[in-house]
Order: structure tokens, then C-alpha cells, then sequence
């Protein structure tokens, strides 16, 4: 039966990007949240960073993070602590998840630094790093990666999956 055939198919592919998103390897396409969070990073491309900036022309980590959310109509905490503590965690990142970084004491039990993933294959985020350096795209997890970006904590999915 063909109509079988193509329901079994889509159950697959459904049980694979589930699967991925919660420690597999396959990257599934970012689902609607997660594409307009990402859009709305994107577009602040070039911004300068500001320690406490929500926008709309200035950003900081967080707050670039928790308006790109907003603007995907899903609310998420101010600070990247907050954000840590709230969302759910995931182990296999996906596009619009986002990454988190040791805090300023060098530890990882309270992230301090926050960026949004758009190719987890290629480990890219979006974010706003530090004064002088505006909005950009860069690596994380990689040994070329900015200083404090080499070594994620670890990952949420804001959009549950959205």
C-alpha cells in the first residue's frame, strides 16, 4: 500500500529528528520559532554589543537571545543565567537552540555567556560577545573559537522543539 509506505516514512523521519535533537547526530531543519528567532538574530547582523541592551539597535548576549525569542512570540528570561535555569536542556543541539559558556567566575554552574546555534554541524551560533565586536556569526566548541566560546556547557531548546 503506498499510502502505508509514506506514513511510515514520515513516522521515521519524525522519530529520527526527535532522536537527533536529544543526542543523535542528524541536524533537522529549525522548526517556526526557532527559524523567526533566528531570522531576527540575523537581522541585527552588524549591531553593536551593550552591556543590558534589548534593543533595538544595541544588544547584549542575552538580551539579543530573548528578543530574537520575543520576536518568535516565545518568551524566555532576561539573563543568560535565568535562561539556563529555565529552558529545557538538550544534549544534541538543533538550529535555534542556544549555547551556553562558563559565567565570569570561570565556572560552569551559573553560564555567563549565551549565543543562538544556526548550523550545529558547523558549530555556528549568532551572538553579541563583547564590547567593540558587534553582532556576528562565529564558531563555538572549535579550538579557533573566541576566547571563553571554546567549551559549551551545554545546550536549551527555548522552542521546545518549535
Amino acid at each position: 500500500m503506498p499510502g502505508g509506505f509514506i506514513a511510515s516514512a514520515v513516522a521515521v523521519g519524525a522519530l529520527l529528528a526527535a532522536a537527533a535533537h536529544h543526542g543523535g547526530t542528524a541536524v533537522a531543519a529549525p522548526g517556526l520559532a526557532a527559524a523567526k528567532a533566528i531570522a531576527y538574530a540575523r537581522a541585527q547582523i552588524g549591531d553593536p554589543y551593550q552591556w543590558g541592551g534589548t534593543g533595538p539597535y544595541v544588544f547584549d548576549c542575552s538580551g539579543l537571545v530573548m528578543m530574537a525569542y520575543r520576536a518568535a512570540g516565545v518568551g524566555i528570561a532576561r539573563t543568560s543565567g535565568d535562561q539556563w535555569a529555565t529552558e529545557p536542556h538538550v544534549s544534541g543541539p538543533q538550529p535555534g537552540d542556544l549555547v551556553f559558556f562558563a559565567g565570569a567566575d570561570g565556572t560552569v554552574a551559573s553560564p555567563g555567556h549565551v549565543g543562538l546555534v544556526t548550523d550545529p554541524a558547523r558549530h555556528l551560533m549568532i551572538d553579541a560577545y563583547a564590547p567593540g565586536v558587534p553582532i556576528h556569526e562565529e564558531t563555538y566548541g572549535e579550538p579557533g573559537s573566541a576566547p571563553g566560546l571554546q567549551d559549551p556547557v551545554g545546550f536549551t531548546d527555548p522552542a521546545g522543539g518549535s
